[in-house]
C-alpha cells in the first residue's frame, strides 16, 4: 500500500493488500492501513471539528453527506481511487459478489460535553458490509477516558435479508439489551475486545457483522471520527426507510433527554 505525498490517502492498492486486510478483519476484527492520513490533513479537519462544536454549543453533532468531507478537508481520503479498491475488494472478498453500487456513504462524529455521553455505548451493527474509520480527534491525556473502539467482532454472519437484519437490529440495540454488552462478564464470555485509535490510521471491519460502540469520555474532552461505510445489500429494498426513521428517533430521544 502506498500514499501520495500530497493527498495522503492510500494511491495504489494490490490483492495481496486486501487479502491482508480482510484476513484481519476475520481474525482479529479489524485491519489498519498505517500512517496514510497526513498530520496537514488531520490539522485541517480538526480546525473544521472546532469550529463546527461552537456552532452546537460544545455538544455532540454528527453530519452526513458530502458536504462535510470537502469542508474538513477528507474528501481527498473520499475520493482516492485506492481508498475505493480497498472498499470494492474488501465487500466482494466478503460476499463473493460485486456491490449493488459504488457509493460510499460518508459520516462524521464529535463527542464532547453531556451529548456526547448519551452517544456512549450505543452498540449496534451498521446496515453496510465494510465500515471504515479515520480517527481525527482523540484523547490523549493520562487522566482521560480515550473513547476507543469496542467492538464484538463478527457476531454474526451478513444478513442477506433486509427484514431479517431489521428485526435483529431491533432487538440487540434495544436499551435492555444495550446494558448487557457493556457488562464486562458478557465481553468475556462472547469476545468483546477495545480497539485503541490513532490518528494517521484507518481501520477496517466488518460494519455488518460486529456489534460495535465507542467508549465514553469525559464532557470536557472532544473525540472525532470519520466514517466510511460500504456495501449496502438492502439498499433497494422497499424496508430500509423503517431502519432509517429508527435511526433518527433515537438520536432525538438522547437529544432531547439531555435539554
Amino acid at each position: 500500500m502506498q500514499a501520495d505525498s500530497q493527498s495522503a490517502a492510500p494511491q495504489a492498492i494490490s490483492p495481496e493488500d486486501v487479502e491482508q486486510l480482510s484476513s484481519a478483519m476475520n481474525g482479529d476484527g479489524v485491519g489498519v492501513l498505517r500512517n496514510v492520513i497526513s498530520d496537514l490533513m488531520l490539522e485541517r479537519a480538526r480546525s473544521y471539528v472546532k469550529q463546527q462544536l461552537e456552532k452546537h454549543n460544545g455538544q455532540y453533532f454528527a453530519e452526513h453527506g458530502l458536504e462535510w468531507t470537502a469542508e474538513s478537508s477528507l474528501d481527498s481520503v473520499f475520493r482516492s481511487e485506492g481508498f475505493h479498491a480497498v472498499l470494492k475488494g474488501l465487500y466482494e472478498k466478503a460476499m463473493g459478489d460485486s456491490p449493488l453500487s459504488d457509493r460510499i456513504t460518508p459520516s462524521i462524529r464529535v463527542l464532547s460535553g453531556v451529548l456526547g455521553l448519551r452517544h456512549s455505548n450505543l452498540f449496534h451493527y451498521d446496515s453496510y458490509v465494510v465500515t471504515a474509520l479515520v480517527p481525527i480527534l482523540i484523547p490523549t491525556r493520562p487522566d482521560e477516558p480515550a473513547g476507543h473502539l469496542v467492538m464484538f467482532p463478527n457476531l454474526r454472519n451478513v444478513r442477506r435479508r433486509a427484514v431479517v437484519n431489521i428485526l435483529e437490529k431491533a432487538l440487540v440495540e434495544s436499551s435492555f439489551a444495550r446494558r448487557l454488552w457493556c457488562s464486562p462478564w458478557v465481553q468475556g464470555m462472547l469476545g468483546g475486545r477495545i480497539v485503541p485509535l490513532e490518528p494517521g490510521n484507518i481501520y477496517f471491519f466488518w460494519g455488518m457483522r460486529s456489534l460495535h460502540a465507542n467508549l465514553p469520555c469525559l464532557p470536557e474532552s472532544v473525540r472525532s471520527t470519520a466514517l466510511f461505510h460500504f456495501g449496502d445489500p438492502h439498499e433497494k429494498s422497499i424496508f430500509k426507510q423503517f431502519s432509517q426513521r429508527r435511526a433518527k428517533a433515537v438520536s432525538r430521544r438522547l437529544a432531547a433527554r439531555t435539554r
